[in-house]
């Protein structure tokens, strides 16, 4: 563990491997400004310190001074401090104990100290890698030494990301294999932890930094069918904890909450970097990339300004012949963040961030199998766009041995959706229904003679090709106020509250495409449109609590008391006639849900690091309406889901070894699973409940530092199966019990290795690489289900090399090295038949870098 160094940024750098965590000497010295021993504040301990261990002289005093201070065990191993008097000041008590050590120590937040090396640290250029060191995370919501932390949490880091060219949710996915990431349409993505994997509002709560995000509902009321993409830039890293999380985290996380921690504004010393990139793919276009950062103090130690931007071209390599063009999924993605940092003391901090992130698709980013590799012969092309921009206000108190945050967060998230429509409006041309309603029209009466038939079939031609054009927009305010202790005594406790206002709306138009260039005809051709709105207030108090017993072991306790307020309602301006929209009716649905979240855990460690945990938590997620055609009054409404997760975790870190071995047992009892269902005519989706399933599983990681190599390895064995047979009607069919759920692999895995060598006094190689896969899945129940597909297993290899010199840095990389198609899922409804979300073809890039 180290402080803040310069550019690298708050704590040393973090070089994960795969899942795994080994962190690598930060690049220079610790420069004096860092506001060393001397700037720390003079309050007198109020009783003696007694010589002893150094690691214990620190825990008295931290105790007497409330101030938390957080020190990596490997630094103090086998060191004795000093007594301390009464009446000694802080920073004079600190200076005493820490003399001759080489240790020193850094302000690195209100309340928090770290004890870091004084002198330089460990050539970066050294062959052989070092033991790993601790790291500070706060995914629970305090800094926390990442060795105290238990397996349930798996850490990224920045520098890992920029090595694996790791920019995007996709690709994360690919070094956490407990996250899956399930294509769901154009720039579309749902997320899951440990299989926990329905439609409704998201089983996984994806934060940025403080904030939770959440997007736009859409016409089937599932805001987990996209979560947001920003791209990572400038991130100190990501953090994804495992099970429920619902009772540190106020907006709920019922399989888990993934956190990007954004790199913060450092009133230290400037900064700059810039990075641009050029890339080919096999087959496909070019994409190219540039991003730059500046760090600039306005007043030294107290106030910064950091300022992000970065635009990418991620090149095409999806032709379509009949339309013919080709590469037509190239995207474009644009970011720009801009944070202010004020510390008018050393005990309060105050955040300000903006963030603006577009994302643009050209078309939809799929291949049909049939057509042959990479090839889509569709009759329409469908772009889409979207826009997330986001402001946030944090502030950090730490007043005695209180530590007070308080966030306040607005956000607007706007998106185009457009998918191919032809196929569902095509298969209604034998429909009766639709006849009729066609006949009611043209006043033909209610019958559908041969006449009418053959006249109605004339007049649906004449609506095809047809795309289904959504613009989406969604506003969100939350706030949120969480108070708790210090870290100094036996209690260790967090109590907040969270409340947000949510509004989204869709305006989902059904129109004609013109059948030459594939693209819908302006102005707007409609053959229906729909209109539906969604409300959403929620609000939460939870707390956590834990306590030391003795001989190593440590109890806590949580709980989260949450309500709910759902409203939804819609119109039919524009009534489709031959999917049926008229037969909804105007009106406004409203419901509440009210109850309690609760989590129990043991934690046992010994004097050596290791540590054993053993939780039992709940996680829960709203119910609500369906505002589709053609339902029931018991179809209208789908109940509530809620899961228990039982967990025994085991951590062992070996740091004599330069090793570390971690793993983690589950069973998750899921009841009143929300699924996705269709309509009888497959024209519209919405939400039902599966009775409940089960999920067992089991995750290992384990790392290896030998020399100049560094080996990791992990991966997560699942068994999601129905505990009872599923209500039919289900866009996945009729399942039975035992069957396993739709989307979800069995075995996720991620292997790396790399190493360095020294080139020179200022130049160093890393060459690496890295494989990751999965087995395979059905996407849907039932083996007599005309829409099942089986998405075989996948395997993806990256290779790269990385040379540094100085401020300079190359990066040569080659992904999908053996050009493997590794489809993440092969799906069909009635929408499409035969769609496969497939890896990028082999990428060749090359990524120039500086840093000031």
């Amino acid at each position: 563990m180290t402080g803040r160094r310069g550019r690298c940024g708050w704590w040393s750098r973090i070089a994960v491997v795969g899942a795994t965590v080994a962190v690598a000497p930060c690049c220079g010295p610790v420069p004096a400004r860092a506001e060393p021993v001397s700037g720390l504040p003079r309050k007198p301990l109020p009783r003696d310190v007694p010589a002893g261990p150094l690691d214990m002289v620190l825990r008295r005093i931290a105790a007497d001074s409330d101030e938390q201070i957080l020190v990596d065990p490997v630094l103090l191993a086998g060191r004795r401090g000093g007594g301390v008097a009464r009446g000694t000041a802080l920073e004079t008590a600190l200076a005493r104990v820490l003399a001759g050590s080489g240790l020193t120590v850094r302000r690195v937040g209100p309340g928090v100290l770290v004890v870091v090396a004084a002198g330089p640290a460990r050539d970066e250029d050294d062959r052989a890698w070092p033991a790993e060191p601790d790291i500070v995370v706060t995914a629970q919501r305090r800094p926390t030494l990442l060795s105290e932390a238990g397996p349930d949490l798996a850490v990224v880091s920045g520098a890992t990301l920029a090595q694996n060219r790791t920019v995007e949710r996709r690709t994360l996915a690919r070094l956490l294999p407990a996250l899956t990431v399930t294509s769901t349409g154009p720039m579309q993505q749902r997320l899951s932890v440990r299989g926990v994997l329905g439609t409704g509002e998201s089983t996984v709560g994806v934060y940025f930094g403080e904030v939770p995000v959440t997007a736009p509902s859409g016409t089937g009321f599932d805001p987990g069918a996209m979560s947001p993409d920003i791209d990572l830039i400038d991130v100190e890293r990501v953090e994804l904890l495992k099970g429920p999380q619902g009772t540190l985290y106020g907006a709920s996380s019922m399989g888990g909450t993934l956190r990007t921690i954004f790199r913060q504004p450092d009133a230290g010393a400037w900064a700059a970097e810039v990075s641009a990139e050029a890339g080919i793919a096999t087959g496909g276009a070019p994409g190219a990339a540039l991003s730059a950062m500046v760090n600039a103090p306005l007043v030294d130690d107290r106030l910064a300004l950091r300022v992000v931007a970065g635009r990418r071209r991620i090149g095409g390599a999806i032709d379509n012949a009949r339309l013919g063009y080709r590469d037509g999924d190239t995207a474009d993605r644009e970011s720009a963040r801009v944070a202010l940092a004020w510390t008018p003391d050393d005990a309060l901090r105050i955040d300000l961030s903006g963030l603006v992130q577009d994302n643009r698709l050209a078309d939809a980013g799929v291949w049909i199998l049939d057509d042959g590799r990479r090839r889509a012969d569709l009759p329409v092309r469908t772009p889409s766009a979207e826009r997330l921009r986001l402001v946030t206000g944090t502030a950090r108190w730490a007043p005695g041995k209180l530590r007070v945050t308080a966030t306040l967060s607005h956000y607007g998230w706007r998106t185009i959706r457009q998918i191919d429509f032809t196929n569902v409006l095509e298969r209604q041309r034998g429909s009766d229904a639709a006849c009729r309603r066609y006949a009611a029209l043209t006043g033909s009466g209610g019958g559908c003679d041969d006449a009418v038939r053959a006249a109605y079939r004339t007049w649906l031609d004449t609506r095809l090709p047809a795309i289904l054009y959504q613009p989406m927009q969604l506003r969100s305010t939350s706030g949120e106020l969480r108070l708790s202790d210090d870290g100094n005594g036996a209690w260790r406790w967090t109590i907040g509250v969270f409340a947000e206002h949510r509004a989204d709306r869709v305006d989902s138009n059904t129109v004609r495409a013109d059948a030459a260039s594939g693209t819908i005809v302006t102005p707007l051709d409609l053959t229906g449109r729909r209109l539906l709105d969604m409300r959403l207030d929620q609000q939460a108090v939870f707390a956590e609590a834990s306590r030391a017993l003795g001989a190593g072991f440590t109890a806590t306790l949580g709980m989260r008391a949450y309500r709910y307020v759902r409203e939804a309602g819609g119109s039919v301006p524009v009534p489709n006639i031959i999917t049926g929209t008229g037969l909804v009716e105007e009106a406004r649905y409203r419901t509440t849900a009210t109850g309690r979240n609760a989590k129990a855990a043991l934690d046992w460690r010994a004097a050596d690091g290791t540590l054993v945990r053993l939780i039992a938590s709940q996680g829960f997620r709203p119910g609500g309406v369906n505002i589709t055609p053609e339902l029931t009054p018991a179809e209208r409404v789908f109940r509530a889901d809620r899961l228990w997760n039982y967990e025994l975790g085991v951590k062992l870190p070996l740091h004599g070894a330069a090793a570390g071995v971690e793993g983690s047992a589950f069973h998750i009892d899921w009841d009143d699973t929300i699924f996705v269902a269709s309509s009888a005519n497959g024209a519209f989706l919405y939400n039902t409940n599966l009775s409940s399933v089960d999920i067992d599983g089991v995750e290992a990681r384990a790392t290896a530092n030998t020399g100049a190599w560094r080996f990791a390895v992990a991966g997560t064995w699942l068994s999601a199966r129905l505990a009872a047979d599923a209500v039919p009607g289900t866009m996945e069919g009729t399942g039975r019990r035992g069957d396993r759920l739709p989307q979800v692999p069995a075995l996720s895995w991620v292997a790396s290795a790399d190493t360095r060598l020294r080139t020179g006094a200022q130049a160093s190689v890393m060459l690496g690489a890295l494989a990751s896969g999965s087995s395979g899945f059905f996407s849907a129940f039932g083996a007599d289900n005309p829409y099942r597909e089986r998405t075989p297993g996948r395997m993806l290899v990256d290779l790269y090399a990385l040379y540094r010199r100085g401020a300079w840095s190359a990066r040569l990389g080659v992904d999908n090295v053996a050009d493997a198609s590794a489809p993440s899922r092969i799906f069909s409804s009635a929408f499409g038949e035969r769609q496969v979300y497939a890896a990028r073809p082999r990428t060749v890039t090359l990524t120039m870098g500086w840093g000031l």
